[in-house]
């Protein structure tokens, strides 16, 4: 028989953050060199846009620099 037990606030997973897309206003970018962690940062973006509801958008564009993933909605 198993046992359910309660989450309590203290054993909830900390969220991994490793691209800013909460803190980005429509207009913002973030610059990418490496066309391989470029696409891995536009896929993430995807994702992080579907969990909340899809009311974000980003696009990657190639720049003199390396590649940009705007906030676009």
């Amino acid at each position: 028989m198993f046992v359910i037990e309660k989450a309590s606030e203290e054993r909830q997973p900390a969220e991994r953050v490793f691209y800013p897309f909460r803190e980005m206003f429509v207009g913002d970018s973030i610059l990418i060199q490496d066309f391989r962690r470029a696409e891995s940062a536009r896929v993430a973006a995807i994702q992080f846009a579907k969990r909340r509801g899809g009311e974000w958008k980003f696009s990657l564009r190639k720049t003199r620099e390396g590649w940009r993933i705007f906030r676009i909605g």
